[in-house]
């Protein structure tokens, strides 16, 4: 199985905690993991050996719109996913964090394993190994093409 460096961005450990025991249920990969408390933490841990991110919104110091901005700011990093885990439900801010954010995916807590299986598994092979995304679409995406893919 491929081994997978993803870094877990919450301010609560035990909702890290309950990320990475997801992750670790869905056995898609053999990850390793680097944890931070909020974006600015995270910006700080962030580096190139980092393959995909689960990032929270609401956190203190640097959101996690705010941190997923500066990644993609960064430039060469459109490669790596970045799923915002987050209680945030609205339209709007499904929006904003895919669009302003420049995350891939959007998943709200509280998940379910299977949810978060259905959210990543197009992004690892059947080796466990991170895929490449393909720009498959230039288009802004949107809470409804996502609905629509699910």
């Amino acid at each position: 199985m491929g081994k997978v460096k993803a870094l877990v961005v919450d301010d609560s450990k035990i909702m890290r905690s309950a990320v990475k025991r997801a992750l670790d249920q869905l056995m898609l990969a053999d990850f390793e993991y680097v944890e931070a408390m909020d974006g600015q933490d995270a910006l700080d841990k962030f580096n190139d050996e980092i393959q995909i991110m689960f990032v929270d919104w609401n956190m203190p110091n640097m959101t996690g719109v705010e941190f997923s901005r500066a990644v993609r700011d960064k430039g060469d990093t459109d490669h790596i996913p970045i799923i915002m885990v987050t209680a945030e439900k609205s339209m709007g801010k499904v929006d904003k964090a895919l669009n302003e954010g420049g995350a891939n995916e959007y998943i709200t807590k509280p998940f379910t394993a299977d949810k978060m299986h259905k959210t990543i598994s197009r992004y690892f092979d059947d080796d466990g190994n991170i895929i490449g995304e393909e720009s498959e679409e230039e288009e802004e995406k949107s809470f409804f093409s996502s609905i629509l893919k699910s």
